[in-house]
């Protein structure tokens, strides 16, 4: 027996949503790399200090 598949509003609402979540996972995983770099440098002493 076949199912009956949905397709009434077209298509684009999915479309939209898959475009949302590949940007917000991009950010993501920008945010991760950025913090990953800020934790280093923590954990390596940080910036450098002036000698005066």
């Amino acid at each position: 027996m076949a199912g009956i598949i949905n397709k009434a509003g077209g298509s684009s609402g999915a479309g939209g949503f898959t475009f949302l979540g590949v940007i917000l996972g991009a950010v993501l995983l920008a945010v991760g790399v950025v913090d990953f770099f800020m934790w280093d440098n923590y954990k390596s002493g940080g910036a450098p200090r002036r000698s005066s």
